[in-house]
């Protein structure tokens, strides 16, 4: 058994401790008390699990205290939509950005406006995809799962069989945007079949599967997403659109289109040293056929980089170069705000908002104001903090 990953969100609510400006730090303090009451799975957050997803309520608020009407927001560390939902919500368009290929097209399918007819259109695929399944099932018709010795030993036969199958038949759908939501709701439900325990868990349990049961799950999933797109479209003003981009937040002024300059950045980078997220969505990739690699080589803050001690001051770099990167693509006068944890080098912890306080000035920024509350260590180590951290430019 290995040992679990470290979490950094254990809990919400509690004292929180504020510095610097007085207005900006009221904010930043709304922002993290309004996670205690808030729904944390309106319109297609909840849709498809993502490790350390920031909660709706905190990007909700920063928009709508901090920015203003027609201002653009950017993401750089978009993973699955959170802010990007929020700002279209907020009939602002958004701009995400994430090295994560998995998380991008989650992204993609939660923040996409379908009306009626294409609702309706996918229901219908999906319908399809599941009768296709079910009588796959009950003939034991023949099929290989795509995937290795490693992956397969996570799966029963019978359940092994029941994906693979479902999966060659949403590989059959022709329209373009119902299979990569179809994929999608795959992916939504492949982990929950596995023998895995949880997403950030590489634990093996005992499941008991029965047969048709996983397709069953898969329609009722895509049902639940169809659900999702009605209440994002009623949700959602007519100027709230979002675009994401695949690329490294070290390298902003080149993923962005040339000239795109933002005035309001809400963000959470990798709290150091706490998760390997290739490694997290390994298990979904592998169905997908997607590569992590290139992740695996540009994923900043990961766990097996900082192992040691004296790795912390790789972190430091790392973070500094995307905080100089998100400078480069915002107006005079920007705020940005980071949502960032406590993080873990060896035997070191790291108070981040300590070391974004060390790295700004270098980075052609400067601290505003924080807020910050305590979390539990869920593993019994000491507590961490969870901070907002309001930046500007110089």
């Amino acid at each position: 058994m290995t040992t679990p990953h470290r979490r950094p969100l254990s809990n919400v609510g509690g004292p929180v401790r504020t510095r610097g400006r007085a207005d900006i730090a009221a904010v930043l303090a709304q922002a993290l008390r309004a996670t205690e009451t808030a729904d944390r799975d309106s319109l297609t957050h909840g849709f498809h699990t993502y490790p350390a997803r920031m909660h709706r309520a905190i990007p909700a608020t920063l928009v709508s205290e901090l920015g203003r009407p027609g201002q653009l927001v950017l993401d750089p560390f978009c993973g699955s939509g959170t802010v990007l939902l929020e700002a279209m919500a907020a009939g602002r368009d958004a701009v995400g950005v994430d090295i994560s290929p998995l998380a991008l097209r989650i992204a993609r399918v939660k923040c996409e406006l379908r009306d009626g007819a294409s609702r309706e259109r996918f229901v219908a695929s999906l319908r399809a995809v599941a009768q296709a399944s079910e009588q796959r099932v009950r003939a034991r018709v023949p099929v290989k799962a795509d995937l290795g010795p490693r992956d397969r030993q996570w799966y029963s036969g019978h359940v092994l069989k029941e994906l693979a199958g479902l999966l060659e038949e949403i590989r059959k759908v022709e329209l373009e945007p119902d299979r990569q939501a179809l994929e999608m709701v795959f992916s939504a439900i492949v982990v929950k079949f596995s023998r895995q325990r949880a997403d950030t868990s590489q634990e093996q349990t005992k499941k008991r599967i029965r047969k048709g049961l996983a397709t069953e799950f898969f329609e009722r999933k895509g049902r639940e997403l169809v659900e999702r797109w009605a209440a994002l479209e009623a949700a959602v003003p007519a100027t709230g659109r979002a675009r994401i981009y695949e690329g490294d937040a070290r390298n902003l002024d080149r993923v962005l289109p040339r000239r795109m300059r933002t005035p309001l950045v809400i963000t959470s980078p990798p709290y150091g040293g706490t998760y390997d997220y290739a490694e997290l969505i390994a298990r979904r990739c592998a169905w997908l056929g997607i590569s992590v690699e290139r992740m695996r080589q540009k994923e900043l803050g990961a766990r097996r980089d900082l192992r040691k001690d004296t790795d912390a001051a790789a972190w430091d770099q790392q973070l500094v170069a995307a905080l100089a990167a998100m400078s480069r693509v915002t107006t005079p006068r920007a705020i940005l705000v980071l949502l960032l944890g406590d993080g873990q080098a060896g035997s070191r912890r790291l108070p981040a908002d300590e070391q974004v306080g060390r790295l700004v000035e270098s980075a052609g920024l400067g601290v505003l104001a924080s807020a910050s509350q305590r979390r539990l260590d869920r593993l019994g180590g000491r507590p961490r903090s969870e901070h907002l951290i309001a930046l500007t430019r110089m």
